[in-house]
C-alpha cells in the first residue's frame, strides 16, 4: 500500500517524540533548566558589576586627577596676596582662588561618591560572586542528574532511532521531505486519513475546500489540507 510505510514510520516517530516529550517534562529537566536559569542570571549579574565597576573606577580616575589639577592651580596662588596694595587686584586673586576652592570641594565630594560606589559594587561584586559560585554547583549537579536521566532511556532512543532508519529506506524520498518539513512544524500526525463522507480532515477536521475534494476520490488518492497543510489521503484496501 502506498501509505504503508510512511504510516509506520509516523508511529514509530511518535514513540520517539513521546520520550521527548517525557525529558522535557520530567523532573531532571526542570531542576536542570532552572539551575541553568539561576547560573545564567548569576553569570550576567557578575558581568554587569564589572562593567559598571570600570565605569565607575574611570570617571573616579578622571576625577581624582581634576582634583589634583585643582589643587596646583590653588598651590600657584600661593603668597600671591602678600605685598598686594590695591583693593582691586588683591580682590581679583581672592575670587580666582575662591572659585577654584569651591571647584576642588565639588570635585572631593564627587570623589567620595564614587569611593562610596566603589565600595558597594565591591561589596555586591562579592556577594553576586559567591551567588554564583552556589548556582554552578547546583547546576552541575543538577546536569549530572539529567544525564543519568537521558542516559536511562538512551538504549531505546538508540533502538527507535535504528528502527526508523530501516523504516525510512522504503519510504519515498519527496513523502519523507514532507513529513520532516511538517514535524518541523510541529504538525503531527503529518499524514492523516481523510474523511470521504464529511470532507473534513482527520485532524483539524475543518471542511475542506471543493479542490481539495476534487483530488480525494478514490483509495490512495491524496492531497494538502488546506487548512493545517497536513497530507489527507484515502487508505487502499488490500
Amino acid at each position: 500500500m502506498k501509505f504503508d510505510k510512511i504510516l509506520e514510520y509516523q508511529k514509530k516517530d511518535a514513540e520517539l517524540l513521546a520520550l521527548e516529550s517525557e525529558a522535557a517534562k520530567s523532573a531532571e529537566y526542570a531542576a536542570f533548566a532552572a539551575a541553568k536559569a539561576r547560573l545564567t542570571a548569576a553569570t550576567e549579574a557578575v558581568g554587569k558589576l564589572s562593567h559598571e565597576a570600570a565605569e565607575i573606577l574611570s570617571a573616579h580616575t578622571r576625577l581624582a586627577e581634576k582634583a589634583k589639577q585643582l589643587s596646583a592651580g590653588l598651590d600657584e596662588f600661593d603668597g600671591v596676596l602678600e605685598g598686594i596694595e590695591n583693593v582691586n587686584e588683591a580682590d581679583y586673586y581672592i575670587r580666582q582662588i575662591s572659585a577654584i576652592s569651591d571647584e576642588l570641594a565639588a570635585v572631593e565630594k564627587e570623589v567620595a561618591r564614587e569611593d562610596e560606589r566603589i565600595n558597594g559594587i565591591a561589596a555586591e561584586y562579592k556577594r553576586t560572586w559567591e551567588q554564583g559560585i552556589k548556582a554552578n554547583e547546583a547546576y552541575k549537579a543538577a546536569l549530572a542528574a539529567f544525564n543519568a536521566y537521558r542516559a536511562s532511556v538512551a538504549p531505546r532512543v538508540k533502538e527507535i532511532a535504528a528502527e526508523l532508519e530501516a523504516i525510512k529506506k522504503d519510504v519515498p524520498e519527496k513523502m519523507m521531505e514532507v513529513y520532516n518539513s511538517l514535524r518541523g512544524a510541529k504538525k503531527l500526525p503529518a499524514f492523516v486519513p481523510y474523511k470521504v463522507e464529511a470532507g473534513t480532515c482527520g485532524r483539524c477536521f475543518m471542511e475542506v475546500s471543493g479542490d481539495t475534494r476534487g483530488k480525494l476520490k478514490n483509495p490512495g488518492d491524496y492531497a494538502e489540507c488546506p487548512n493545517c497543510r497536513r497530507i489527507l489521503f484515502i487508505p487502499e484496501t488490500n
